[in-house]
């Protein structure tokens, strides 16, 4: 079937009225068969000899249509980029950190550079030092494809000494180049990551590592699964062609390619909306991303001062003006669900709750007490 797509697809034919005839008529499958490799050339013969406009079927038509095919089959693993965008940087440079809490750090890469990696390391040693017990590392930045040196980097700060982290395959060979932790860790507390669909080909492979080893929670959307080496080459003076060259393997062999990673907990935010917000991050404290302010109420202390904020409220709303309750600068709900679950297992952890302990003896003399006739 799919070949039959893509040849089709090289002469320009359209496949939507075949489909509504196949799906009219009850003795014809619904999708084209399997066809052989004679049939297939016996079409194309056909088409360019007796098809109504066959003269506009020329080998620079086709070859364009074949290309374009050949690139929608592979997907992530190919690509057209023009050589000025290659060229330009696609998102600005520096390491987003930032303390929340006396006990919570957020940490995000913009182009996963050397310098940021870096000052990841130094930030989470003074994190540790600080006694910061969590971390929230967004992968979400749209960097370009980098080399996995860098993820190699970023991972040796979570991965004891001495340990397989990754693999790299080299397409047609059955060696592969290891990546072996060569740094002691300098993080020990928990990890929650957060990942989405412009997730690079570094930001998945640091995913994948740590979540195949136990060590993080992924937050987020799932992933595109671009965990390959692309490597670039020209094509003329204004057009390269990026391809993948090698594929990232996990200790046990699996891949990733092509399927991506699904978050543990899933919770999406608009691309166009996150963008937004990470833009405003270079000018702002992180917590106007995440954080909600509260609402003036009618309490005890605006009986005393003879004030109604509500009341207040409602007035600049029934005006048209701007007013506490006011719709103001969207929020990271991917960032706000992460940090709520830090909090919330804070929470839990100072309780000292013991689930599993029996009733105390006073509240069982009281029930029989209760149900005695």
């Amino acid at each position: 079937m799919k070949a039959l797509f893509f040849h089709l697809s090289i002469l320009g034919i359209s496949m939507a009225p075949w489909l509504h005839a196949a799906s009219t008529d009850t003795n014809r499958l619904e999708e084209p068969p399997q066809l052989s490799q004679a049939a297939v050339q016996n079409a194309f013969q056909l088409l360019r000899s007796e098809y109504i406009r066959a003269n506009e079927l020329d080998h620079s038509t086709l070859g364009r249509a074949a290309l374009r095919g050949l690139l929608q089959e592979l997907d992530l693993g190919a690509s057209l980029i023009r050589n000025a965008d290659a060229l330009r940087p696609a998102v600005a440079e520096g390491l987003i950190s930032e303390k929340l809490t006396t006990t919570l750090a957020y940490a995000r890469f913009q182009s996963f550079s050397p310098k940021e990696v870096q000052s990841f390391r130094e930030r989470l040693k003074t994190y540790a030092e600080q006694n910061v017990q969590d971390l929230i590392l967004d992968l979400r930045s749209p960097a370009m494809p980098g080399e996995f040196d860098i993820a190699a980097a970023i991972l040796e700060c979570f991965v004891p000494e001495g340990e397989l982290m990754f693999k790299l395959k080299q397409a047609q060979t059955e060696r592969a180049q290891l990546f072996i932790s060569h740094q002691k860790p300098v993080w020990a507390g928990s990890s929650l990551l957060l990942i989405d669909e412009d997730c690079c080909n570094l930001a998945e492979t640091i995913a994948a590592v740590l979540k195949h080893r136990g060590q993080a929670i992924l937050i987020g959307t799932s992933t595109r699964g671009a965990t390959v080496r692309f490597e670039t080459r020209p094509l003329d003076a204004a057009w390269s062609i990026r391809y993948a060259r090698a594929e990232m393997q996990l200790p046990d062999n699996s891949s990733l390619f092509g399927q991506g990673l699904t978050p543990d907990f899933p919770i999406g935010l608009p691309t166009g909306m996150k963008r937004q917000l990470f833009a405003a991050d270079r000018r702002m404290s992180l917590r106007e991303s995440f954080a909600e302010s509260q609402r003036a109420r009618y309490n005890e202390a605006a009986l005393v001062n003879r004030r109604n904020p509500e009341l207040d409220d409602f007035i600049l709303r029934s005006a048209g003006l701007d007013s506490a309750s006011s719709p103001k600068a969207p929020k990271d709900q991917v960032l706000q669900r992460a940090v709520d679950m830090v909090l919330a297992r804070s929470v839990f952890e100072q309780a000292q709750l013991k689930w599993d302990t029996a009733a105390p003896k006073q509240t069982t003399t009281i029930r029989k007490a209760i149900q005695a006739p």
